[in-house]
């Protein structure tokens, strides 16, 4: 027979080492083994992705070196893939 699952819902931090600290304590037996999944917001995830997204030159040189100006843009990109549909378009338009 297999074990019963109990599912209890809370929230909680996680602090500079990644750990979780919970806002309450759980109504279990001390030691014993948990499953825990996470569920973290859009919001947090939106606040990480804000601070990671700044770019720092230093760091662009010491990734890219001599082929960074050899990069094309977001804006180049968009256009060239533009153009390449505009092609397969008019490809599939002549059959």
């Amino acid at each position: 027979m297999a074990p019963i699952a109990k599912t209890i819902e809370t929230t909680g931090v996680v602090n500079k080492e990644h750990q979780l600290i919970l806002d309450e304590s759980l109504p279990i037996a001390e030691s014993s083994r948990v499953r825990v999944i996470v569920v973290v917001t859009e919001d947090a995830q939106m606040i990480e992705s804000k601070t990671a997204s700044k770019r720092d030159p230093q760091i662009i040189d010491a990734l890219f070196g001599a082929f960074r100006n050899c990069l094309s843009s977001s804006d180049d990109f968009a256009k060239k893939k533009a153009e390449e549909i505009r092609l397969e378009e008019a490809k599939w338009q002549r059959k």
